[in-house]
Protein backbone atom coordinates (compact mmCIF):
# COMPACT_ATOMS: atom_id res chain seq x y z
CA UNK A 1 0.00 0.00 0.00
CA UNK A 2 1.37 3.40 -0.97
CA UNK A 3 1.48 6.09 1.70
CA UNK A 4 0.86 9.70 0.67
CA UNK A 5 4.53 10.64 0.95
CA UNK A 6 5.67 7.69 -1.20
CA UNK A 7 2.93 8.46 -3.72
CA UNK A 8 4.14 12.07 -3.98
CA UNK A 9 7.74 10.96 -4.52
CA UNK A 10 6.64 8.43 -7.13
CA UNK A 11 4.67 11.07 -9.01
CA UNK A 12 7.74 13.34 -9.03
CA UNK A 13 9.88 10.49 -10.37
CA UNK A 14 7.35 9.74 -13.10
CA UNK A 15 7.14 13.40 -14.10
CA UNK A 16 10.94 13.69 -14.33
CA UNK A 17 11.16 10.45 -16.31
CA UNK A 18 8.49 11.69 -18.73
CA UNK A 19 10.24 15.05 -19.08
CA UNK A 20 13.61 13.45 -19.87
CA UNK A 21 12.22 10.82 -22.24
CA UNK A 22 10.15 13.38 -24.19
CA UNK A 23 13.37 14.23 -26.03
CA UNK A 24 13.96 12.77 -29.46
CA UNK A 25 16.62 10.27 -28.42
CA UNK A 26 17.32 6.63 -27.66
CA UNK A 27 17.51 5.83 -23.95
CA UNK A 28 18.95 2.89 -22.07
CA UNK A 29 18.02 2.63 -18.40
CA UNK A 30 19.76 0.28 -16.00
CA UNK A 31 18.28 -0.28 -12.56
CA UNK A 32 18.50 -2.76 -9.73
CA UNK A 33 15.90 -5.41 -9.00
CA UNK A 34 16.01 -5.34 -5.21
CA UNK A 35 12.63 -6.86 -4.44
CA UNK A 36 13.50 -10.47 -5.28
CA UNK A 37 15.18 -11.24 -1.98
CA UNK A 38 13.87 -11.36 1.54
CA UNK A 39 11.85 -8.61 3.17
CA UNK A 40 13.93 -6.19 5.23
CA UNK A 41 13.13 -5.64 8.87
CA UNK A 42 13.92 -1.95 8.36
CA UNK A 43 10.85 0.15 7.51
CA UNK A 44 12.87 2.71 5.51
CA UNK A 45 14.46 -0.06 3.41
CA UNK A 46 11.07 -1.65 2.76
CA UNK A 47 9.66 1.70 1.60
CA UNK A 48 12.66 2.25 -0.70
CA UNK A 49 12.25 -1.27 -2.13
CA UNK A 50 8.55 -0.61 -2.78
CA UNK A 51 9.22 2.79 -4.35
CA UNK A 52 11.92 1.44 -6.66
CA UNK A 53 9.65 -1.45 -7.65
CA UNK A 54 6.76 0.88 -8.48
CA UNK A 55 9.06 3.13 -10.50
CA UNK A 56 10.60 0.16 -12.33
CA UNK A 57 7.09 -0.96 -13.28
CA UNK A 58 6.36 2.50 -14.69
CA UNK A 59 9.58 2.57 -16.71
CA UNK A 60 9.02 -0.97 -18.01
CA UNK A 61 5.47 -0.10 -19.09
CA UNK A 62 6.82 2.79 -21.19
CA UNK A 63 9.79 0.85 -22.62
CA UNK A 64 9.90 -0.87 -25.99
CA UNK A 65 12.17 -3.63 -24.66
CA UNK A 66 12.81 -4.86 -21.12
CA UNK A 67 15.54 -7.29 -20.09
CA UNK A 68 16.34 -8.87 -16.75
CA UNK A 69 19.98 -9.88 -16.50
CA UNK A 70 20.61 -12.97 -14.37
CA UNK A 71 24.20 -14.07 -13.84
CA UNK A 72 25.23 -12.04 -16.86
CA UNK A 73 22.57 -13.59 -19.10
CA UNK A 74 19.95 -11.21 -20.48
CA UNK A 75 16.41 -12.59 -20.31
CA UNK A 76 13.90 -10.72 -22.47
CA UNK A 77 10.82 -9.75 -20.44
CA UNK A 78 9.17 -7.50 -23.01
Amino acid sequence: MKCAEAEAVLEQLKAEFDRVTAQEAYFLFVTNEIGSGGVSGNAVQRRFTDLLGWFNQYVAAKADDVYLTVSGIPVKIK
